[in-house]
């Protein structure tokens, strides 16, 4: 299923060196396999990893929130084409252009495939393994390449746009995965992705991210969050009902009811402060204290943006 044409951009998951091909290593002599038909290539090495943090960056305080804590002109999953893509997301992806290069961590199916190269875009879908994907997503092909998000195969600023949607609640360190997006995009490149914060425990997850959660995981790798905002249509009320069990599922349109209840003294509050309905700005504090999931757009900055920003903290 690997476009041939990205031959180019792999590199060893053990050595780290460049590869011509993903099927042997010969700096280190790694042999590549396939499963299911699938390329796969997980580390068998053990690796030491470094995080630089800069004074006051644990401290909530320091996060600029009106310039990151906002919507996008246009999001939420209602109305999308494809299942867990956000409105905003398609918009950005939509103005890439042609032939740029989309990594997506947590295919599953690979139901972007075909979207994505409808647009003109290059497409490249992984995951972890087959048996990780529902039964009804099987019918897109899957992934073209089985690894590891914490140590991506793939060089250096490679690729112009990493997405990873309802993917990195299931990583076992965001932080470090997050390093790997941020190498692996070109200078400029965008990173496009969502996680739990208030959905139930599930598909052996490790961490539900808050909005302070997300700003950490990308700012501890050099990413500049454009977006970070609640998932509007996936309030918190309706999520742990719609993916409890089947009692609970059935009672889903109760999370609307119960959102709708909780948000009402909220604009209240509003209304009588200014004497104007609140819009989805003014909202945005009380539905991310309890959204289902949280969303984000990121960016890599450039290099002389990159050396600008060191300096000022000089």
């Amino acid at each position: 299923m690997s476009d041939t044409a990205l031959q180019d951009i792999y590199r060893c998951c053990d050595c780290e060196a460049d590869l011509a091909a993903l099927d042997r290593c010969d700096d280190c002599g790694r042999v590549f396999v396939t499963e299911d038909g699938c390329p796969s290539a997980f580390p068998k090495v053990e690796k030491h990893r470094l995080f630089s943090v800069a004074p006051g960056q644990t401290n909530p305080g320091t996060i600029p929130v009106d310039q990151v804590y906002r919507y996008p002109a246009r999001s939420g999953q209602r109305g999308t084409a494809l299942y867990h893509l956000d409105i905003a997301h398609q918009d950005l992806l939509e103005t890439m252009p042609s032939d740029s290069l989309v990594l997506e961590i947590g295919c599953g199916g690979g139901q972007m495939r075909e979207w994505a190269r409808g647009r003109g875009l290059r497409y490249l879908g992984t995951d972890v393994a087959r048996t990780r994907v529902h039964d009804w997503l099987q019918k897109y092909g899957g992934a073209d390449l089985y690894c590891d998000a914490h140590d991506l195969p793939f060089r250096d600023g490679s690729v112009d746009v990493i997405y990873a949607a309802a993917v990195w609640e299931h990583l076992a360190f965001p932080q470090l995965a997050a390093q790997e997006v941020a190498r692996v995009l070109k200078p400029g490149g965008h990173f496009l992705g969502s996680s739990s914060f208030l959905e139930p425990w599930h598909d052996e997850s490790y961490y539900h991210n808050t909005p302070n959660g997300v700003y950490m995981t990308l700012t501890l790798s050099d990413l500049e969050p454009s977006y970070i905002w609640p998932e509007t249509d996936w309030p918190g009320f309706r999520a742990i009902l719609r993916m409890g069990n089947k009692a609970t599922n059935a009672l889903a349109f109760l999370g609307g009811v119960m959102n709708a209840i909780y948000l009402a003294p909220k604009k209240l509050q509003h209304w009588l402060r200014t004497r104007a309905w609140p819009d989805q700005a003014a909202l945005f504090q009380p539905r991310a204290e309890v959204a289902g999931a949280i969303a984000w757009i990121a960016r890599k900055p450039l290099a002389n943006e990159k050396d600008m920003g060191e300096a000022a903290h000089a």
